[in-house]
């Protein structure tokens, strides 16, 4: 016989918390979508209210005002990915199966780096790009964002290859396989779940990154970012066209909801393994 589970208070309470931070969570997602589908006079006189029609200008007008920033943020965000994949994934299997003198003093420098506050970096990242001469330029978010971004990743793989068995590694290596072969046809293969974790993972900071766009990228608006431009305007001097810019916060979240949502399963999958294995 099944048994019937008996509902208490504190089953209640738990459930009434649950309703009431879902919908803290979900309102101003709603309030965006309101504000998105009502013309900006209609917004400053009824905030709370439905339209009365669905005022489809706004999203005309927000997709020509950022489809280049959307394209700009994904290119960033393509090329740096690549570039923290492929550290992540040689610097956590270096850490993570390999014996060399200064192995854990190096990988304790990995861990105190990302101790440090993103903030108390941007005046010398600031500096390395300057003197460089990458302001203005793709280049100029792509490094620090790899050198940034790649640190979580690391100590994430790190754990993970730490835990695979040695009996696969020892049974390719007696087969005449070398180190190189081991890494890319048994330890990739084997960390797509945390490999995709960290990918996903730094593709919402970067894309979502407002701050270090701001200081790095000051010329033209052809160069900046989607967050850049739509919050630049949302705070613009003057009257600020909120219907505009609700509309375009929705549009730009299409592409990260699509990346994000195809990759759902493996995100889930790698955070487990990284939980449980590390």
């Amino acid at each position: 016989m099944r048994s019937h589970r008996k509902i208490g208070v504190g089953y209640l309470l738990s459930r009434l918390l649950l309703l009431i931070l879902l919908a803290a969570t979900f309102f101003p997602v709603l309030m965006m979508i309101n504000m998105s589908l009502k013309p900006n006079v209609m917004i400053v006189n009824d905030f709370l209210g439905l339209p009365e029609k669905i005022y489809w200008i706004n999203f005309q007008k927000a997709f020509h005002f950022v489809i280049r920033p959307i394209f700009n943020s994904m290119f960033v965000c393509l090329i740096s990915l690549i570039l923290i994949l492929i550290v992540v994934a040689l610097s956590g299997y270096t850490f993570g199966r390999m014996e060399f003198k200064g192995r854990k003093f190096l990988y304790t420098l990995v861990l105190a780096v990302m101790m440090i506050p993103y903030t108390l970096l941007i005046i010398p990242s600031y500096n390395i790009v300057n003197g460089m001469h990458l302001l203005n330029t793709f280049w100029a978010l792509i490094i620090p964002y790899v050198s940034g971004q790649q640190i979580f990743g690391i100590i994430l793989a790190e754990a993970f290859y730490r835990s695979l068995p040695n009996d696969m590694f020892e049974a390719a290596r007696i087969d005449g396989a070398g180190e190189i072969y081991a890494f890319a046809k048994i330890a990739v293969p084997l960390s797509k779940p945390i490999l995709i974790t960290v990918g996903i993972t730094a593709v919402v900071a970067m894309y979502n990154d407002y701050i270090w766009p701001t200081v790095a990228i000051t010329g033209g608006d052809e160069m900046k970012t989607f967050c850049q431009i739509v919050f630049n305007n949302a705070a613009g001097k003057g009257a600020t066209d909120m219907g505009l810019i609700a509309a375009a916060f929705l549009i730009g979240t299409v592409p990260l909801l699509v990346a994000t949502s195809s990759c759902l399963k493996y995100y889930v999958q790698g955070m487990m393994v990284g939980a449980v294995k590390g």
